[in-house]
């Protein structure tokens, strides 16, 4: 079994920053059976692979976006990680595709796919953090805050459309959301490994 720890949320909302923490934590403390998925789409664009990533991105642009999540989602799936903790999610890239300048059905189509097959992999259990825009936006050239606006409200009709439960995380203050995450992965890696 495979516990998958997707983090859902518009741009800024924190993801970024926690997952680096959490890999850090996880570091420190022995804990090497696991497997983080990060930073896809900042490397993309640092290596001018793509060159757009927020509302408004071309066809080209999602889909590379799309297909480098993939590839990286089933490469971790087919490791011998027991758990993943990835800072996006099919959610997302579903959401932004959804939000395109020009228009594909087959991106769409391509990331519901997507997203239907990580939720129902074989032998792994989903766990869903969804990250609201409850921190201050931070401006950085690429994302903007109409965008978070509206990702967010995408996100959050996903949720309702694929019926996926989530784990919301308020917590405003850094430590007070680490903690909240670190403790419901760690209480549900604790409570696998005694079955």
């Amino acid at each position: 079994m495979k516990y998958l720890f997707l983090f859902t949320g518009a741009g800024s909302t924190g993801k970024t920053t926690l997952i680096r923490a959490l890999d850090d934590y996880f570091i420190k403390n022995d804990i090497y059976n696991y497997s983080t998925i990060s930073e896809s789409v900042r490397n993309l664009l640092k290596n001018g692979i793509i060159n757009k990533v927020d509302i408004g991105v071309d066809n080209n642009n999602q889909v590379i976006i799309t297909l480098e999540l993939m590839s990286q989602f089933f490469e971790k799936l087919g490791s011998c990680a027991q758990f993943i903790i990835s800072e996006r999610s099919p959610i997302d890239t579903l959401a932004y595709s959804r939000h395109r300048d020009d228009s594909s059905t087959y991106i769409d189509k391509l990331n519901e796919r997507f997203l239907k097959t990580i939720y129902n992999f074989e032998d792994s259990e989903v766990i869903t953090f969804y990250f609201p825009p409850v921190i201050p936006f931070t401006e950085d050239g690429v994302r903007n805050k109409r965008g978070q606006k509206i990702i967010d409200e995408e996100i959050k009709k996903i949720l309702e459309e694929f019926n996926i439960n989530v784990v919301t995380v308020y917590e405003v203050e850094f430590e007070e959301r680490f903690n909240f995450v670190k403790e419901i992965i760690l209480k549900k890696l604790q409570t696998t490994s005694r079955v």
